[in-house]
C-alpha cells in the first residue's frame, strides 16, 4: 500500500470534485444573493 492510498482527500478537494455540487452552489449563493440585493433596494425606498 503506498503513501498516496492512505492519504485523505481534504474536504475542498472532494467538494470541488463534485461538479453537480458546485452548480447547486452557485445557484443558491446567487438566488440569495439577488434576492437579499432586492429586498435591500425594496426596503430602502423611503415611505411618503
Amino acid at each position: 500500500m503506498s503513501h498516496e492510498d492512505t492519504e485523505e482527500i481534504p474536504v475542498m478537494q472532494r467538494i470541488y470534485n463534485r461538479i453537480w455540487l458546485l452548480a447547486v452552489i452557485g445557484i443558491i449563493f446567487f438566488f440569495v444573493t439577488y434576492v437579499g440585493w432586492g429586498l435591500i433596494d425594496v426596503f430602502s425606498v423611503p415611505a411618503r
